[in-house]
């Protein structure tokens, strides 16, 4: 599905977890990674971090993944997504520390900002799940044994599906499509949940089609970003799968539903690009 990844590291703790789960994703087809860690001209590079550097690139080979070693300077989201358009790269594969895609600490920015401006899809790797290298490895190496894919009414549900289905490829296990319905007088007017049935299914036949033996379907009542969250949160899923929207900009917070699971969740999620032109801020203009 992805033959070549750009793989995001700041060099510190966590880091670690993130390179081992980069070398554990054969299955999803990766076979060369670009190590790329983007230095900001606003943080002073501390000692020892070139000796990390190789550390994780020697890892990396170790692994089976043939690398090549990117050290740019500038903004750390707009080297990343510019990387992953110079190298062709399917993929980047970063880490998130459970504060949502807001746009507050490095973190937060750094992630979110790559979000925003990736015309790929984005791997986000909890902090929580990977504080190491051993249990990065162990979290990406079953990542689709189980994976859960939220869907709504809106055009995010047919790129969640594209991206689904491509896993479904794959060779990924169990699969569950979910839509969650909120209780009102104008879900019930609009005959929310009777559309959400027939989608539900329609994009199971799709999913079974690319490939997936074990296909179900789930439909759930209450607010939307809190009942997906408590779903991707239960420890039942290795993946999750989401759509962020087109209309969120590079100065607004993603929606309720793919923040609160970013926040909440300690399970890899894959995130599809935003679905608009995002070619310019990726080049690094402003």
């Amino acid at each position: 599905m992805f033959s070549q990844a750009i793989v995001a590291t700041d060099l510190g703790p966590a880091s670690e977890g993130i390179v081992a789960c980069a070398g554990t994703l054969s299955s999803l087809g990766i076979k060369e990674a670009v190590l790329v860690h983007a230095i900001d001209l606003g943080r002073e590079p501390s000692p020892g971090q070139d000796a990390v550097f190789r550390h994780q690139a020697d890892s990396l080979e170790a692994a089976g993944v043939r690398v090549h070693v990117e050290t740019p300077l500038g903004y750390p989201p707009h080297a990343i997504t510019k990387l992953a358009l110079e190298h062709g790269a399917g993929i980047i594969v970063m880490g998130t520390r459970g504060q949502g895609l807001f746009p507050t600490g490095f973190s937060g920015s750094v992630s979110s900002d790559v979000v925003r401006l990736s015309s790929v899809p984005v791997l986000l790797l909890p902090a929580s799940a990977a504080p190491d290298a051993a249990s990065g490895g162990q979290a990406c190496a079953r990542l689709l044994a189980s994976v859960l894919a939220p869907i709504d009414l809106t055009e995010e549900a047919e790129r969640v599906c594209e991206l689904a289905c491509g896993l479904s490829r794959t060779g990924a296990g169990r699969f569950e499509l979910l839509n969650v319905v909120e209780m009102s007088f104008e879900a019930v007017r609009e005959g929310r949940e009777a559309h959400a049935r027939e989608l539900l299914e329609r994009m199971a036949t799709r999913a079974r089609a690319a490939g997936s033996a074990d296909v179900s379907t789930t439909l759930a009542h209450g607010k939307p970003d809190e009942e997906v969250a408590r779903f991707a949160a239960s420890g039942r899923y290795t993946l999750v799968v989401l759509a962020p929207g087109c209309h969120d900009t590079i100065d607004q917070a993603f929606g309720s539903v793919t923040n609160a699971v970013i926040r909440t969740s300690s399970t890899p999620v894959l995130l599809a690009p935003p679905g608009c032109d995002t070619t310019f801020y990726a080049r690094g203009n402003t």
